[in-house]
């Protein structure tokens, strides 16, 4: 993780110390997020057509610098960290792939992955749905 570990300390130091990164807000950042996501899937697109990974994996950077913008901009107004938001997707696909996570588990092995959505979309109101353990 350790490379992960410095990526966010760039993000966190061009949010401090950028003097545009600084003031931003999620609400400002939205359209960058989109603007990203698009070139993203023109990225995929590009690799379909030409079997060229280099602009997708850059374009996929720069949404995963949106994430970690976003998620540092959280943090700064105590809503929620990027441990908190890596920990809360790998639960919930752990959750959604209970085949692979749960193979015990043969009455969620069963369910589609729409009946597994909303079983979740039902519990998310207890404290440890999402938790990991």
């Amino acid at each position: 993780m350790q490379v992960f570990d410095e990526f966010m300390e760039v993000v966190r130091r061009i949010r401090k110390d950028c003097p545009w990164d600084s003031v931003q807000t999620h609400g400002s950042l939205k359209p960058y997020l989109i603007n990203e996501t698009n070139e993203a899937l023109e990225g995929i697109e590009l690799l379909e057509q030409t079997n060229d990974c280099e602009n997708l994996c850059e374009e996929l950077g720069d949404v995963l610098f949106q994430i970690a913008l976003h998620s540092v901009i959280a943090q700064e107004e105590g809503l929620f960290t990027i441990e908190d938001v890596v920990s809360g997707i790998s639960a919930k696909m752990k959750y959604r792939h209970p085949k692979i996570f749960s193979p015990e588990d043969k009455e969620a092995a069963l369910l589609s992955w729409e009946e597994l959505k909303k079983r979740e979309k039902e519990a998310k109101g207890k404290e440890l749905f999402f938790k990991e353990e």
